[in-house]
């Protein structure tokens, strides 16, 4: 047997106690996980969304540039065609001039002609005949002159004529010199205006594909957001589980808003290939030969089992499947943890599910898969990560449940206790004796153990929380408060104790509320206190620091210029979930609220969830110690029993995180498509069969 050192006692000795300590502060976020897919996909949606409306605003802009450019060219085209017609017209009377002239010219050519004949004829007689025939010396000097005139005439109007011409055909010449200008001016305006109009066409193009992207893009957003708005709502709840977190195991079958499919009298459609199969108004169920389907609607998601599409169930998409492998897509612990954790989160998740099958379902399904039931992500748990030591925990505890009085009890969980959990009575879980207020450590030993020199146990936190990291580590900051935004909130926890429900901003805004406040006859919290001067926590142990035995926050009390008003530190808490802006809320009902300064408020939380019941943390800490999953089941729910318990059908589960009105199923083998019970066609692998709510 090998013999340690004093020195190496003491080595292991601190390694372990630091293990412990690293196990029992370290806050790994495996919450809110629905909460961050929805807001990355809508993050992701709206990024690419003011991409396109950028594009759409850039090609508009560009077209509406084009146009312009059409437009002065167009009237540039007008003006040279305009230009044409004229120059056109103007060679008209050119020509028309030109023949006339010609014409004239040739009447004189005519007329000269016979005038040299004359003179000809004249020349040739006798000069003594000709000066017979004179009457007179003088009508003979005119004759002789009249020829000599007439001839310098017909020669000067022959030159005229010439000179004329010429200055036609220069002018000819310059006007089609011109034309030829015009011509190759609108040769080019028209080679602009086709380059043009070809943009045109292609900004058309890419206009009517960015605005059905951007149709496509807002039509997600809008699912998304009825996605969030159910979580909001889930926030109101009084069993105030994290919204969208992981480990909550705390359904209530209330209502599931935003998910559920709108009342229809159309039927559904089944696409095969692209191409219309059929129209039913019957439940179509889909399942693969290897028992892997794979569905896409808002998300894409791999599921065991078959997939029920009815508009009378509530729901877009159903899992209909064996009990345990619908835990194999139990998404509330990280499957890398001890496998003794594993075994107590599926012994848990499959009572949980128990009990929704025996006593408490939606009517045509059993769950939902999300946390407000439990959170639920089908093949992807055991294909992921560590997913083999997740489905050993399951398939190793087949069958087992927990047993209270005979019963299946609803096996409630959260992600942390934070150092004690709080009963059913205490939490309005229910009066269920297994459901038992228990200090919530990893390790044995004492519960309030202290760690280094500060002082500081798991509980007790003294002077600035940031100021020491162990104890900074157990608590979380849910951001900064406005003495403005603090009004609302105690204005929504007086409305909320009054009238026992509560709205979002959205429905009505801070003004509206204090108002409606007002108009009941119920006064606001200003006109209650006037200036507020300092808001406390005081815990169910009574007053603001914690001690030993300290479960939760049991009042706020705020203080003002005109006196004081204490409030249910449950209805600060679900109207603060629900009236904060979107990513905060108080996770816990443990929580404390810390003065900045006069106008700012500090809200720090411990543990995550409702805190009744199994805390995973801890489990995962018990289990690091040695403990088997039956021990810690045992611990954590007060007098129930571990037993084997097989409920004899499948469980129902609304798929409410990827469905929508179409969605598309494939698989890596050959599908079977039924209407009703009624086998209406085999696909074979990887075809789309696209269904869609008409």
């Amino acid at each position: 047997m090998l013999k340690l050192s004093g020195m190496a006692k003491i080595i292991i000795v601190v390694f372990l106690i630091l293990l412990a300590v690293t196990i029992i502060f370290k806050q790994t976020p495996l919450y809110a996980i629905t909460q961050q897919q929805i807001e990355q996909q809508k993050s992701q949606k709206q990024q690419e969304l003011n991409r396109i409306l950028k594009d759409i605003q850039a090609i508009s802009s560009s077209n509406a540039s084009v146009s312009s450019k059409l437009s002065e060219l167009k009237k540039e085209k007008n003006k040279l065609n305009t230009l044409l017609g004229v120059m056109n017209a103007d060679l008209k009377l050119l020509e028309d001039e030109t023949k006339a002239q010609e014409s004239e010219l040739v009447g004189l050519a005519n007329t000269y002609s016979l005038q040299q004949a004359l003179f000809y004829v004249d020349s040739q007689k006798n000069l003594l005949v000709t000066l017979f025939e004179a009457p007179s010396l003088s009508n003979l000097l005119d004759r002789l002159l009249y020829y000599n005139v007439q001839t310098q005439s017909m020669r000067r109007q022959r030159e005229l004529i010439t000179i004329k011409n010429e200055a036609i055909t220069a002018r000819k010449a310059l006007i089609a010199q011109e034309q030829a200008s015009i011509q190759k001016s609108l040769s080019i305006v028209s080679q602009q205006m086709a380059t043009l109009e070809n943009q045109q066409a292609t900004y058309a193009a890419s206009l009517i594909k960015s605005y059905s992207q951007r149709n496509s893009l807002v039509s997600d957003i809008s699912k998304l957001s009825r996605a969030a708005q159910a979580i909001i709502n889930k926030k109101a709840s009084s069993s105030s589980n994290p919204p969208g977190g992981v480990g909550s195991g705390s359904g209530n079958g209330g209502s599931i808003g935003g998910v559920t499919v709108p009342a229809t009298s159309g039927a559904i459609s089944i696409f095969v290939g692209g191409t219309l199969f059929k129209k039913t108004n019957g439940v179509v169920r889909v399942n693969s030969a290897n028992n892997e389907v794979k569905l896409k609607g808002i998300w894409t998601t791999e599921y065991a089992g078959t997939l029920e599409f009815n508009k009378k169930s509530g729901a877009y998409a159903i899992n209909d499947l064996p009990l345990d492998q619908y835990l194999w897509g139990l998404a509330e612990m990280p499957s890398s943890w001890p496998l003794e954790a594993l075994k107590v989160q599926a012994v848990a998740g499959r009572t949980y599910a128990t009990y929704k099958m025996r006593y408490g379902g939606y009517g045509k399904y059993d769950l939902v898969d999300y946390v407000q039931d439990q959170e639920y992500s089908g093949l992807s748990k055991i294909k992921g990560s560590y997913g083999s030591n997740w489905k050993s925990a399951v398939d190793s505890t087949s069958g087992m449940v927990l047993e209270y009085g005979g019963k299946t009890p609803i096996a409630y969980y959260s992600a942390d206790n934070g150092g004690h959990s709080v009963s059913g009575t205490e939490s309005g879980f229910g009066s269920g004796g297994y459901l038992a207020a228990k200090a919530d450590r990893y390790l044995s030993g004492s519960v309030w153990t202290s760690y280094g020199s500060v002082n500081c146990g798991y509980w007790i936190i003294q002077g600035n929380y940031k100021n020491f990291p162990w104890c900074g580590q157990t608590l979380q900051s849910e951001g900064i408060n406005t003495m403005a935004r603090m009004q609302d909130y105690l204005n929504g926890a007086i409305y909320y104790g009054i009238y026992g429900k509560m709205v979002t901003t959205s429905e009505v805004s801070a003004s509206s509320l204090k108002a409606k406040l007002s108009a009941y006859g119920k006064r606001s919290i200003q006109e209650q206190v006037g200036t507020i001067t300092d808001i406390k926590h005081v815990y169910d142990q009574g007053g603001s620091t914690i001690v030993q035995g300290t479960k939760y926050t049991k009042y706020v009390v705020v203080t003002g210029s005109k006196g004081t008003v204490t409030l249910s530190g449950t209805a600060f808490k679900v109207s603060y979930n629900v009236r904060a802006p979107y990513y905060n809320a108080v996770y816990s009902t443990l929580y404390d609220i810390k003065k900045i300064n006069n106008d700012n408020w500090e809200l720090w939380t411990r543990g995550f969830g409702h805190r009744v019941g199994m805390g995973q943390y801890g489990a995962k800490g018990r289990a690091g110690i040695g403990q088997d999953y039956v021990f810690i089941l045992k611990y954590y729910y007060n007098n129930a029993n571990v037993v084997q318990y097989n409920i004899g059908r499948n469980v129902r589960v609304a798929l409410t995180k990827v469905g929508s009105r179409v969605m598309k199923v494939t698989a890596k083998s050959e599908i079977s498509i039924y209407d009703g019970g009624t086998l209406i066609k085999k696909v074979p692998a990887n075809t789309e069969i696209r269904i869609e709510y008409n």
